[in-house]
């Protein structure tokens, strides 16, 4: 599958985690959208992108789409040619790049006509080149960090960053102490700016580090201890919970999942 992933400027590289251009053609693929840390927006430049959970709801028909963070897998539905970008979008950066916080978008699927992005963008960037689009994108986002200030709480930016350097592996109580907060009060800001509880993030960071190890090549049996599970059991509850699939499924099934959102710090 062509991918296209350059590297990101440097002004943007603390609110996008990611950015991924692609292009593939397929009769009939089912993509598992595993959880990240990140917000994600995908830019379909061929057909609407079909969209929705995989454990049921409504779907959807969208080419622009925006998912806040959540725990459960959605499913992708590919027919035909499958082209666009896909951006991960740092949580905390969400209110001066899309508009809304990170909090808003939690659980859902949203087009973006709901979010004040043009639809001029979507038509610019379906006429370009690869390299041209990454340009726009940039100096599209550039200028919304410009026309949109908004500093991030420290705390809570030092509480994600703990998060993902212990791979999910930490008590909530202890994070809280860390940065200076109550456990109800960080609580609350977790739930207003990503929409999730601080252990549900940590929940999927430590899913995110045993990705890691298995896209690696670490021995399933190994991963579970590395990742901080209680033994491979509760890992292979965990792993389904998340993605849909057994880990030997997923094993078989990699280039399906998204590359791990790295949080910056």
């Amino acid at each position: 599958m062509p991918v296209w992933q350059p590297a990101i400027p440097q002004g943007l590289r603390p609110h996008l985690l990611s950015w991924v251009g692609y292009d593939f053609t397929s009769s009939d693929t089912d993509h598992h959208g595993v959880p990240s840390l990140g917000v994600t927006v995908v830019l379909s430049f061929a057909e609407p992108i079909d969209c929705g959970w995989l454990h049921g709801g409504e779907r959807h028909r969208l080419d622009v789409l925006v998912s806040g963070l959540h725990t459960t897998p959605a499913l992708i539905q590919s027919r035909g040619r499958q082209q666009g970008l896909e951006l991960s979008i740092h949580p905390l950066s969400a209110r001066r790049l899309l508009g809304p916080p990170a909090g808003e978008l939690a659980g859902s699927m949203v087009d973006v006509k709901d979010l004040p992005w043009p639809r001029h963008l979507l038509d610019q960037l379906r006429q370009s080149t690869w390299p041209r689009r990454f340009h726009l994108l940039a100096a599209f986002l550039a200028k919304r960090l410009d026309q949109h200030s908004h500093t991030p709480r420290a705390d809570m930016v030092e509480a994600l960053s703990q998060i993902h350097r212990a791979g999910g592996v930490i008590p909530i109580s202890d994070l809280a102490q860390d940065v200076g907060l109550s456990r109800r009060r960080l609580s609350s800001l977790f739930d207003l700016e990503t929409g999730l509880s601080p252990k549900q993030v940590a929940r999927i960071a430590r899913f995110n580090h045993a990705k890691d190890l298995v896209q690696s090549g670490a021995q399933l049996s190994d991963v579970a201890a590395m990742a901080g599970y209680s033994d491979q059991a509760h890992l292979s509850r965990e792993w389904k919970s998340m993605t849909g699939w057994t880990l030997r499924q997923s094993k078989a099934d990699f280039p399906l999942l998204q590359d791990t959102d790295t949080l910056p710090g």
